[in-house]
């Protein structure tokens, strides 16, 4: 019997939220049964590690992050291409750029089934008008185009309700995962050694922040909210975890701020487990996030959590139980709930283990890897009887057209 073959279509080849949930979904597809592979942009860490895995990765030339009319054509008859050569049986898209692509592109090839997951809509307060009518649109006139589409928290789903994208779609909700083994505790002379290659002293004070030095996740934010921070706890340090355009700014603010001490920029990490079970609590006052895996990596190691009040953070963190939720763009709001919890460090462990204990709950990658094996199988039978149905229809119809003939 052949295998299932799966092409999941994602925009960027970063490691990124969206990114790890792609290859972890890859990576758990039960090998006897499924083939999967990846359609994305060149190059990227992404795509490098889809190919460590075994899996195959087929670039797309001209799929590009802005608006490009003629790219993103060209992009289209790519993905096409590798679907009809490859002879797909699922695409599975992500991404706004990727899903618009990938679900008009697993059409108009003829695929069985096309499922879409949403991780995040890019018609946000952070955009441009212009930008948010034109990515609302596209995302209504794209859902129907899915079989089926995934969304990875409760907000996204009352926010796509809201604008009414969800009218004649099937749609479920399927935590995002994360591989709750590679969280475990590191002990003391790991930490040292990693303390140490960082420039943090033994009586440091780490504020973790994990994230992709890029727009809208709120790091200027961070940097003033730090200011206070350093005034009352001058052994607090904040640990920039990512990399990204924005550094060379965020250096230039920390030093007209003055906290150029207090700052220490890790660069990119793929142990984000062992940098993470240094940090005393971690935060993102992002503008907007569909949910946060960073969010889940902190309650794995045990943090509580200050972050924004926005998209699906709600449904991550449970505020004052596993951490604090702030609005969007405070720094004074983010600045007092981070001191709340480094004022009473009792509090906050308290609050990492009831983190830990609700993400080892509800986001654990088996359950997710589970359930969307699940939806492919539901979603291949009920297509697979649909073509049954009309095969025989067509049979009728065929036969009494005969008939007719004959008489």
């Amino acid at each position: 019997m052949s295998r299932i073959r799966v092409l999941h279509v994602h925009t960027l080849p970063v490691v990124s939220g969206s990114g790890i949930n792609t290859y972890l979904t890859m990576k758990g597809m039960p090998g006897e049964r499924f083939e999967t592979a990846l359609a994305c942009a060149p190059g990227g860490r992404l795509n490098e590690i889809v190919r460590e895995a075994g899996m195959d990765v087929h670039e797309v030339r001209n799929l590009v992050q802005p608006i490009h009319p003629l790219k993103d054509i060209l992009a289209l008859f790519e993905i096409i291409r590798i679907i009809r050569r490859e002879k797909i049986d699922i695409v599975h898209t992500h991404n706004s750029k990727a899903g618009f692509l990938g679900r008009l592109a697993g059409k108009l090839a003829g695929t069985p089934v096309v499922i879409h997951t949403v991780h995040g809509f890019a018609f946000h307060q952070s955009e441009p008008l212009w930008r948010r009518t034109i990515f609302r649109l596209m995302e209504k006139l794209a859902a129907p185009w899915a079989d089926h589409t995934i969304f990875i928290s409760q907000p996204m789903i009352d926010w796509a309700r809201e604008e009414g994208i969800l009218r004649g779609t099937s749609y479920s909700k399927i935590y995002s995962g994360i591989d709750l083994d590679a969280f475990h505790g590191y002990g003391k002379e790991e930490q040292g050694k990693l303390r140490e290659e960082l420039g943090l002293g033994k009586g440091s004070r780490v504020i973790g922040f994990v994230s992709k030095l890029w727009e809208g996740k709120g790091h200027e934010i961070a940097l003033h909210a730090m200011v206070r921070v350093a005034e009352e706890i001058p052994d607090a340090k904040l640990l920039l975890v990512g990399e990204g355009p924005l550094k060379p700014k965020l250096i230039e603010l920390a030093r007209k701020l003055g906290i150029e001490q207090s700052m220490v920029f890790a660069g990119f990490r793929t142990k984000i487990a062992e940098i993470t079970s240094l940090c005393e609590l971690c935060i993102l006052p992002s503008f907007f996030e569909g949910m946060g895996r960073v969010l889940l990596e902190a309650g794995a190691c045990g943090k509580p959590v200050v972050a924004s009040r926005v998209g699906g953070i709600p449904d991550v963190i449970v505020d004052g139980v596993t951490g604090f939720l702030v609005p969007s763009g405070d720094p004074a709001a983010l600045s007092e709930a981070v001191l709340r919890l480094m004022r009473d460090p009792g509090s906050a462990v308290k609050m990492g283990e009831a983190a830990r204990k609700r993400i080892n709950e509800k986001y654990d990658v088996r359950t997710m890897v589970r359930e969307i094996t699940g939806l492919y199988d539901t979603c291949l039978s009920l297509k697979g009887r649909a073509t049954d149905q009309a095969g025989r229809l067509t049979g009728i119809l065929n036969k009494r057209q005969r008939k007719r003939k004959v008489g």
